[in-house]
């Protein structure tokens, strides 16, 4: 038997700038509902590098510009009020929901916005493929790429979600990202390959509820620890599949957790506060 590959995921690393020497953070944010103020504030001061994609945009205006449902998003006047301090390094993309309104603002603000017209790859994909760019031209920085962390698509329409989850997979096995992080306002995600994951739950900001989704595979042959329903062969759900059975509703017991499993599958937990 081949040696197990062997992955190392650390939620505080989402949360918090890196230390010197250290992956950085590039915050990628689609035109979908920010997370809670609070995680929101941490993701953007972890990150290094933060666009929008399209519409995106909209979404950042809405909150530190326009000021909507401030009240509900865990606003904090002496930490969020400054508006500058909330400017993205680009929006780019097709431009089709970008408003008019959004679009000046960032423009005389100093933004770039700039339009790519291609119909044969989405908002997201373009951001991605300027990320690869950037990261070419700035060579050598720790890990050779930035760790990815795309704001929304985790909500609202089914099929949205699932273009999502298509784009975590498509980044890692066929764009060889090593780290993309999918956070929404209720939910995170991250693909976890072939092989044994070591994750670090920050319980503070994400947890209890969890699962293991095998989408794109018939089966897969999980094993975890540290969940309240493990998987395994002597414990649960062993092999998981959509038309079987799959560990959705799980719990987080304690901060440190395993998945071990023979194809890739999804990780999904939950992000306090923004659930109903």
């Amino acid at each position: 038997m081949g040696t197990v590959a062997e992955h190392h995921w650390d939620t505080t690393t989402l949360l918090a700038p890196p230390a010197s020497g250290e992956q950085r953070n590039a915050l990628l944010i689609l035109n979908s509902p920010l997370p809670l103020q609070p995680i929101f504030r941490r993701l953007w001061a972890a990150a290094s590098v933060r666009f929008c994609a399209d519409g995106g945009a909209n979404r950042l205006y809405d909150r530190f510009v326009k000021g909507k449902d401030r009240a509900e998003e865990g606003w904090d006047a002496e930490l969020d009020a400054n508006e500058d301090s909330w400017l993205p390094d680009l929006v780019l993309g097709d431009l089709d929901s970008l408003r008019d309104d959004v679009r000046r603002y960032y423009e005389d603000k100093g933004v770039r916005v700039e339009r790519d017209p291609d119909e044969f790859s989405t908002d997201l994909g373009k951001n991605v493929a300027r990320l690869s760019r950037l990261e070419a031209a700035s060579q050598p920085m720790p890990g050779g790429q930035y760790q990815l962390v795309i704001v929304g698509g985790l909500s609202g329409r089914l099929d949205q979600t699932i273009h999502t989850l298509h784009a975590l997979t498509l980044l890692a096995e066929k764009e060889g990202r090593e780290r993309v992080w999918a956070i929404g306002r209720e939910s995170a995600a991250v693909l976890l390959a072939k092989g044994k994951h070591y994750l670090k739950i920050d319980l503070a900001a994400f947890g209890k509820t969890c699962g293991i989704l095998p989408l794109g595979a018939s089966e897969a042959y999980v094993t975890t620890t540290g969940l309240e329903w493990n998987l395994g062969p002597t414990d649960y759900m062993y092999p998981t599949s959509l038309a079987t059975a799959v560990s959705t509703s799980n719990h987080l017991i304690q901060e440190d957790v395993t998945v071990e499993t023979d194809v890739p599958v999804v990780w999904t937990m939950e992000v306090r506060g923004g659930g109903e």
